[in-house]
């Protein structure tokens, strides 16, 4: 469904990264912005992280998407899950965008054995697959919104038979034993985060009447199990036959994931210490993990980092020597 001038505009300029930082910066004020930066920052003085290397053997692989302007917090997510869940499964980091030499060799020091994914690598990869397969509304879609590559670039690319799919703004406070053991399992369960609210681009009324299927609530995929070849490309064609599914934004995914497993009757839920809120959270203590997705993403600096910190997280990481950064 093409966009009205205004959303088209809107699109634009999030693409910007000089009208995103502004608009940052403006919204938090100079001091506490350069504080954030700081604070972000620290994990770099932090040593290498160690894991299985992606080799088509293990039961399940972890898949994160990451821009140059989220590349730290996407750190700061996957050394609190590998080192406090003490899981070795591989992993690959999948760069959205133009990535600058300097985060990419970040990325490298710090995930030494990760398959790290760039744009154009992925590209190549996912654009001539779609397109063999007849799915051109994927194909364009993918092509719209960067959202997109979390279910096609994860589900093509992954070489094991289950995908774990972590979102950058994601942070662990305790061992995911939930995950770690369903990981490990040849087990075929589906797992994803439970939502505040239904936040997809269909209403469950529209889904039902439109697909003849009753779509699971609030299904969130900041933090999410399930088998790579569950995920049915050919019905998430068919999905994006209707307008509403098909708009180009921050819900397309999740809302593709929803529907594709809704179908199946499939999906669980993550524990409520697996945290999807808007609102500061009152007991730490008692969250393995939390997603500081859309507006709580500012509590993940000023709630979960100091909490991490705090709880001697740096220690855990026990650096032989600081990385370099």
């Amino acid at each position: 469904m093409p966009l009205n001038p205004t959303d088209r505009l809107r699109h634009l300029l999030r693409r910007n990264r000089y009208y995103v930082t502004m608009r940052r910066i403006q919204r938090e004020g100079p001091l506490t912005a350069l504080r954030r930066r700081m604070l972000w920052a620290r994990i770099l003085d932090t040593p290498p992280i160690r894991m299985e290397p992606t080799n088509g053997n293990a039961a399940a692989e972890v898949h994160l998407l990451c821009s140059k302007r989220d590349y730290l917090c996407a750190i700061w997510a996957l050394k609190s899950f590998y080192c406090l869940s003490g899981i070795t499964c591989p992993l690959a980091i999948h760069l959205q965008g133009q990535a600058p030499d300097g985060m990419v060799a970040r990325m490298r020091r710090h995930f030494p054995d990760a398959r790290i994914v760039l744009q154009a690598e992925a590209d190549a990869l996912v654009e001539p697959e779609l397109a063999r397969a007849g799915f051109d509304r994927l194909l364009a879609l993918r092509r719209r919104t960067p959202f997109m590559l979390k279910l096609t670039d994860f589900v093509l690319m992954c070489r094991a038979p289950r995908l774990l799919l972590l979102d950058s703004d994601v942070l662990f406070f305790a061992h995911a034993r939930d995950l770690v053991e369903q990981a490990r399992a040849s087990s075929t369960a589906v797992l994803f985060q439970r939502d505040v609210a239904n936040m997809y681009n269909i209403s469950p009324e529209r889904a039902f009447e439109r697909f003849g299927f009753r779509l699971a609530p609030c299904v969130n995929s900041g933090i999410a199990l399930f088998p790579r070849a569950a995920v049915n490309l050919a019905r998430c064609e068919d999905y994006l036959s209707d307008d509403e599914v098909a708009r180009p934004n921050t819900m397309v995914e999740q809302t593709l994931y929803a529907l594709a497993f809704s179908e199946r009757s499939e999906i669980a839920y993550l524990p409520d210490s697996y945290l999807v809120s808007l609102q500061p959270c009152t007991d730490m203590g008692r969250l393995v993990a939390r997603h500081y997705a859309g507006a709580s993403r500012s509590l993940f600096t000023r709630e979960g980092l100091p909490a991490l910190i705090e709880a001697g997280f740096f220690s855990k990481l026990n650096p032989p020597e600081k990385c370099r950064r």
